[in-house]
């Protein structure tokens, strides 16, 4: 009998080494986290909030910006729509010019034109120069093809049979051309 009584003496000796372990083990977080400063946390806690401060503040800031960019963009592009409805208005006075034989009529519709362009080209209308210049696919709608018996003139554009037009750098009709073959 005294065989079970050794045993069961050995396992409760174990027993409170073990529970002596976890003690000290508490007693050691214990004293870690009464070591910490609360002037420390403070100061931890204010770079933290000193730096979601800073990246808040960038945030507006780049979205102020790119509101502010848009803003002005759709400013710049808000006429686009008028100004396409009234390009074929541009398109008959080109054609309707030359067609008057009467000088004082003539003038008159000249007189008008010109207020039309003036007015259009101070919202930043601009007509393109295609005569004599390099095709240029990005600027350019080529619908027919000529055939030149001059080499310099392959390439270019020969005549034009719809002008094109810029509205702030920025093509809003493709020039309608014919290109030396």
């Amino acid at each position: 009998m005294s065989e079970p009584n050794e045993t069961s003496h050995t396992e409760q000796d174990e027993m409170l080494s073990f529970d002596s372990s976890e003690i000290s083990e508490t007693s050691e977080f214990a004293e870690q986290t009464e070591k910490i400063d609360p002037f420390d946390q403070l100061t931890t806690d204010l770079k933290e909030a000193h730096d979601k401060y800073l990246r808040l503040y960038s945030d507006f800031d780049n979205f102020r910006k790119r509101s502010q960019k848009e803003r002005l963009e759709l400013i710049k592009s808000a006429s686009e729509s008028v100004i396409l409805s009234l390009l074929p208005i541009l398109d008959d006075f080109d054609r309707a010019i030359p067609a008057i034989s009467d000088e004082s009529t003539k003038s008159g519709v000249e007189l008008i034109y010109g207020k039309l362009k003036t007015t259009l080209e101070a919202q930043g209308l601009k007509a393109m120069d295609t005569k004599g210049v390099a095709f240029d696919a990005d600027l350019h709608d080529a619908i027919a093809q000529t055939p030149t018996n001059d080499e310099t003139q392959k390439g270019l554009i020969i005549d034009e049979v719809q002008r094109g037009y810029y509205l702030n750098d920025k093509v809003i009709r493709h020039a309608k051309v014919i290109v030396g073959n």
